[in-house]
């Protein structure tokens, strides 16, 4: 790794080429691969691999807003399953957001699936320690086909949002969206991080009703 980085460091200084965000980052860099995820779905944008989330009852998915919100595009899940490409296969039928513009959204599938559903949750405080799952990117570019898990500790909670920094590994592009897990209630959807040592998250607790009133969940 030294030396490519090296190597790419002289090309980019020469003009040579450019480097991309996610192929300088490790996947939900270092963590390790999740054992069970029968909540977990990962978020199809036009049939290619494009976000994480979660299915918190039969026909809805939680994830982040800026996941689907592409015009024109179609969207389904494959939800079930660690290894996304066994996950049972639904289509996105419509897409919901809160009117206050949280990064968050709910998709109501046009079928029902069966499953272990996430189970949300409102408490969570500094110092906690969560965990945070998802499909994103590998240090080579390369979206995960099985599901990752990085533990993390809770930094601040406030407007709408949980921060955190680094315990044995944090996000990368792709597991945006991803469900995030204070003591085995989701408490979280992860929207953002810097790929070094921190994460951003929307709060379930901050939009608690919202869900409620649009799903029944």
């Amino acid at each position: 790794m030294r030396i490519r980085g090296l190597i790419t460091a002289l090309l980019c200084a020469a003009g040579l080429t450019t480097v991309a965000p996610a192929a300088v980052a490790a996947p939900i860099i270092d963590g390790e691969y999740a054992q069970s995820g029968p909540w977990a779905a990962m978020i199809e944008q036009n049939g290619s691999q494009w976000c994480s989330g979660s299915i918190i009852s039969a026909r809805w998915v939680l994830t982040a807003h800026h996941c689907v919100d592409e015009p024109g595009a179609d969207y389904s899940v494959r939800v079930g399953d660690v290894d996304h490409r066994a996950g049972t296969y639904a289509v996105v039928a419509d897409i919901h957001t809160p009117a206050g513009g949280a990064d968050i959204a709910l998709l109501r599938l046009d079928r029902s699936v069966s499953t272990t559903y996430a189970s949300l949750g409102t408490s969570v405080a500094v110092g906690d320690t969560e965990y945070v799952y998802g499909w994103g990117y590998n240090e080579d570019g390369d979206l995960q086909r099985y599901l990752k898990v990085a533990r993390m500790t809770v930094t601040s909670v406030g407007s709408g949002l949980i921060k955190a920094r680094r315990g044995n590994g944090l996000t990368n592009g792709g597991d945006s969206g991803g469900p995030v897990f204070v003591g085995g209630k989701q408490v979280g959807v992860h929207i953002a991080g810097n790929k070094v040592d921190t994460s951003t998250h929307t709060s379930i607790s901050a939009n608690r009703t919202w869900i409620r009133d649009t799903s029944g969940v």
